[in-house]
Formats: structure tokens, sequence, C-alpha cells
């Protein structure tokens, strides 16, 4: 089953007449006139209409690693920390090229650097949720999980006036049942993953960022970079030049999955 699929159901998630009775043959004689002019009406019945079952909410987020593979398009997906000087010169880079991407955002930098969630959301791209403080959650209890994912959507709401559709997961890959369901908790219906590393937070030369994100990329792709890395403004325009030449098209969350 596609993503797109699977993820459309998680946001969605959450009388018959009785028969006469024709058994009989004999005919029942019509009353006199004078019974039928007295005899009451007969009393009115009314039928309250069923009321459909509230939706449940789903009481965990499903994990997301990709989108489609039958349409030509990537999501090139940045955490949203670091040097917010690097993060505008990246976004400048990205709308000249003519592509959209989706930044998920460390709350603490929002806090730190607000203005650049208005950025964000002027280019045309997706803001979401990367966690409070970028702790790893697999590593957390409950009550903090639940607190870093609810943390970072308040301050999503007062400085873009939305908690955003997208949530990721700090420090791990993969999902577990307990990081799931916080994000949950918080109303996010979707823990986005990636099926492609980029490797810039390693901070190698550009050319192994480039070969890491082209080597993988394919219809469907979601790519995991950095904002605030210097390798990732160096390797992107070749990036966004071999995702051209594989005919695939750099899009947002959204776009991929809708």
């Amino acid at each position: 089953m596609e993503r797109r699929t699977v993820l459309r159901s998680a946001l969605l998630a959450l009388g018959t007449g009785a028969l006469a009775d024709c058994s009989s043959t004999e005919q029942t004689k019509a009353p006199p006139a004078s019974a039928q002019s007295s005899a009451s009406p007969p009393p009115v019945t009314t039928t309250k209409p069923k009321q459909r079952p509230k939706p449940v909410p789903p009481t965990e987020a499903v994990e997301i690693g990709h989108g489609p593979r039958t349409m030509p398009r990537v999501a090139l997906t940045f955490h949203g920390n670091g040097d917010p000087a690097l993060g505008t010169k990246l976004l400048d880079l990205v709308e000249h090229a003519g592509a959209k991407v989706s930044v998920l955002a460390v709350g603490t930098w929002l806090v730190a650097h607000p203005e650049m969630a208005t950025r964000v959301l002027q280019g045309g791209h997706d803001l979401g949720n990367h966690t409070m403080h970028h702790k790893p959650m697999r590593k957390l209890a409950a009550a903090d999980a639940h607190r870093e994912v609810h943390d970072c959507a308040a301050v999503l709401r007062r400085t873009a006036k939305s908690q955003g559709r997208w949530f990721r997961a700090s420090g791990t890959q993969q999902t577990t049942p307990l990081i799931r369901s916080a994000a949950a908790a918080s109303g996010y219906a979707a823990c986005v993953s990636y099926d492609v590393d980029g490797l810039d937070w390693e901070d190698p030369p550009a050319a192994t960022v480039v070969k890491a994100v082209l080597d993988g990329a394919r219809p469907g792709s979601i790519v995991s970079l950095h904002l605030g890395h210097p390798v990732t403004l160096s390797a992107l325009p070749q990036i966004l030049s071999g995702l051209h030449a594989k005919h695939l098209t750099p899009v947002t969350l959204s776009e991929l999955l809708r």
C-alpha cells in the first residue's frame, strides 16, 4: 500500500421498517361511518436519526519513510537548527532554482530566531516539528518524550500561527511506539523518517554529500539534510542539478505525501 494511503487513513482516523403481514387471506370489514367519524386519529410517531459515532483520534502516529514510488518527485527535508544566516542563504538558493523544501525546526532554534518561521513560510516551504531540544528520543521517558513534541508544537503555533503537519523525531531515524504516541498526543498523524541520508551532519567534503543524495534518491524519496552546515550549502547546487538530470522534482512533504 502506498504511504500516501496510509497517511490519509491516519488523518481520517480517527430503521428498516417492518414488513406487512401478508399471510392472512381474510378481508376486514370497514367500520360504520359513525365509528369512523368519532375515532381518534392515530398517534404520530417520529424516529430520531441515528447519530454517527465520533471518530476516535489515533493513539499512535504512523511512520513514513518515503512517498509514492510512482511519481518523479522527492522531498528535500532540512533539520532546522544552526546559524540562521546559512539557513537564509540556503533558502534563497533553493527558491532561485524554483524548488520547494521542508524545514523541520528545533523549538529552541525558533525561540532564538523566530523570524526564521516567517522566512520559511514566505518561501512556500513546509515548516514542521523536530522536537524542542533535539534530545535522543529513544532514551527519553514517556513524559519527557511527550514534552519534547508538545513544547515545540507550542513554539510553532506562537511563531508560525500553526504547529505544522509534520513531525520528525530527534536522534533516531526510526521511531518507537512511545515516540509515535507522543506525536499523536500533540496532534501529529505522521512521524516523518527518510530513506536517504545526505550525511551533511558529519561535515564531510561536499562531494560526499552530493554522492550520498544522488546515489540514493529515487521517485518518492525523502532526503535528510541540515540547515546550519556550510557543506550543505556548498553541495546543494550540484544536488539540485543532479536531481534535475534524474528527472526528479524537489517538492514539499505536503505535496509528496498528499
